[in-house]
């Protein structure tokens, strides 16, 4: 394996990792607005993904740019 492919492999479990804590603290955050738990689950998976698809697609933009 490439040292390119070696750093975007850990790029992208920094993003995973990043999101999952985002999305937990949007998970808090809904919690402690006095939220439902079901509403709470919603609101912190959609806090994740938004995370996790708006650095997917910075990434992208960058390992292209750098080719």
């Amino acid at each position: 394996m490439s040292v390119q492919a070696m750093v975007v492999v850990l790029a992208f479990a920094v993003l995973l990792v990043a999101s999952v804590m985002l999305g937990a603290i949007g998970f808090g955050l809904a919690k402690w607005q006095g939220t439902l738990t079901p509403a709470a689950v919603s609101r912190g998976l959609a806090v994740s993904g938004a995370a996790f698809s708006i650095g997917l697609s910075t990434l992208a933009v960058i390992i292209t740019a750098l080719k």
